[in-house]
């Protein structure tokens, strides 16, 4: 069991739990859940293996085959199906995740696929029931046709984003003359220096530009327009750039280690140390990933 490995590496270099948590800004209460294989108690898939792979790098193992380890206990055995690369595929970022990095990014995308196929299939299956032996069609007002789930999550997401546009504009009508007498900026960090979600910045040149300056160890995952830009773990003293046409989408593990430029402007760190954190970046301003 990877929880069993990773304890066994720790005890016989002499660490304990906070060291671990020390040295990788992994929560001790994370680091417990996984040394005991408690994967409930831990957050999504995602970041337990982004844990895994920081703390196996601490140990000295070798990160990829406990991940891949850990994705068998949860999934079960899953022969590696080789994929032909797409033409001109470039790299996108200036970090190199390698083979299993490709391996999880094509495995999600054909799943994907799979599923809504599967899910088109059922609708049309149980139409074609409806309409067969149900009542007389022609009896009756034509009927709506059916949502998918997936249809249903877009329609939510389109009406979020117009209230979180509509909110702010009336809030910040409120709060201006105030801020104004006191010489504050909206748009500035809060006093903590953590940067509050529904932030504007807008863009001056017409793309999504998001810097990140990493001050610790630090796992992310960025993804711009809907494509993945980088997934690993970032050193000390390294500032990366990513940019996007429509919209930025990055999560950290450990929020407070990074400080962000969002669109030309520094906008501090995103949360505290070891607390993990998504913020998307459009054009305007920044939002939180619910």
């Amino acid at each position: 069991m990877v929880g069993s490995t990773l304890r066994s590496a720790r005890e016989k270099r002499g660490l304990t739990i906070k060291d671990i948590e020390n040295e990788t800004s992994i929560r001790s209460a994370y680091t417990d859940a996984l040394e005991k294989g408690n994967y409930e108690a831990l957050p999504s898939e995602v970041y337990v293996k982004g844990f895994i792979r920081n703390y196996a790098e601490f140990l000295n193992l070798n990160a990829d085959n406990l991940v891949q380890e850990f994705r068998e206990e949860l999934h079960g055995f899953e022969p590696e199906v080789p994929a032909a690369p797409e033409k001109n595929e470039q790299p996108h970022s200036m970090f190199d995740t390698g083979s299993d990095f490709r391996e999880r990014v094509e495995k999600s995308h054909h799943t994907q696929n799979i599923l809504i196929t599967i899910g088109i299939i059922i609708v049309a299956f149980v139409g074609s029931i409806y309409y067969f032996f149900g009542e007389d069609p022609d009896a009756k007002p034509a009927q709506k046709p059916a949502v998918t789930q997936k249809a249903k999550q877009e329609t939510n997401k389109t009406q979020t984003a117009q209230t979180a546009q509509t909110a702010p504009a009336q809030t910040n009508k409120q709060q201006t003359g105030a801020q104004q007498a006191n010489g504050k900026n909206a748009n500035q960090p809060a006093a903590n220096g953590v940067a509050a979600p529904g932030m504007s910045v807008p863009s001056t040149n017409g793309t999504v530009q998001v810097s990140v300056k990493f001050t610790n160890r630090c796992w992310a995952l960025v993804e711009a327009d809907g494509q993945v830009l980088f997934e690993g773990t970032a050193e000390p003293n390294k500032t990366v750039n990513w940019s996007g046409k429509d919209k930025v989408n990055v999560t950290l593990g450990n929020a407070g280690a990074a400080e962000v430029t969002f669109n030309g402007k520094s906008i501090g760190k995103l949360g505290k140390e070891g607390e993990v954190v998504e913020r998307s970046f459009t054009k305007d301003k920044m939002e939180e990933i619910k």
